[in-house]
């Protein structure tokens, strides 16, 4: 027991000896030296700590939903690039037409041509339409040469007929005009040729008509030939006066 004061004894001096010098607190612990006091008041927060080291990365997370197929707007056109070498030539083309303009013009001098034959047609007293022929007469009797240039001068030929329906209609034509009696020249000759009767420009005729036992080239005077009313034709005298009727070819009708 003397032995515990003693302790307690040394233990108080050493608090004083502590507190020698030090400002005097004001101590609301009424408690006894030795016996525990009440806990005190928290003190004030103290400053942030250092952020600590990044954590362990986390699972991955669930696709997400697809976003919406917009196109943007188009950029701005970029520069020029550079030009590209000079290719290899290409095979030749296709012949050109005739331009519009040039085809209209030649339909138009072709239009006033057909015109212009028309209308030397209408001028005989006497014409018939025969397929793409009209068939005209003034009655003029000229020789058979003067007759052929007398044809010409009208821009057509003395007449011909190359078919059955062509010799009807120039029969009718020369009856209708009263010239059937003077038997007209039709453009055919055996001149070159004696018995050989050919169209005035050299080629064989793919269609007659003679009279039965014609031609027989009477007296040796007849080389051209005629036709009489009844159709059928003859030969006679190239220099005697015969009827002329002329031909003219045309696209037209009227």
């Amino acid at each position: 027991m003397a032995l515990l004061k003693l302790f307690l004894g040394a233990l108080l001096l050493l608090q004083f000896v502590l507190l020698d010098g030090a400002e005097p607190q004001n101590l609301n612990c009424p408690a006894y030296g030795g016996v525990p006091g009440t806990p005190g008041h928290n003190g004030l927060p103290g400053r942030d700590g250092r952020d600590g080291k990044d954590g362990a990365i986390g699972p991955k997370g669930e696709k997400g939903e697809p976003g919406v197929n917009v196109q943007g707007t188009p950029g701005k056109a970029g520069p020029s690039g550079p030009a590209g070498a000079k290719g290899e030539r290409g095979p030749p083309g296709l012949p050109g037409s005739e331009s519009t303009a040039d085809s209209l013009k030649s339909e138009i001098q072709h239009l006033n041509t057909k015109i212009a034959m028309l209308e030397k047609a209408a001028s005989f007293n006497t014409f018939r339409k025969v397929g793409q022929k009209y068939y005209v007469t003034d009655g003029i009797e000229l020789t058979f040469d003067n007759g052929m240039q007398y044809c010409k001068d009208f821009g057509g030929a003395m007449v011909l007929p190359i078919t059955t329906l062509e010799n009807q209609a120039l029969l009718k034509l020369s009856v209708s005009s009263g010239l059937s009696s003077k038997r007209p020249f039709i453009r055919i000759t055996d001149r070159e040729t004696e018995g050989q009767f050919v169209d005035t420009e050299g080629k064989q005729l793919t269609f007659t008509n003679w009279l039965n036992g014609q031609p027989d080239d009477y007296k040796g005077l007849q080389d051209c030939g005629i036709i009489p009313q009844s159709g059928l034709w003859d030969d006679a005298n190239c220099d005697n006066p015969h009827p002329i009727i002329c031909e003219i070819e045309t696209e037209f009708t009227l």
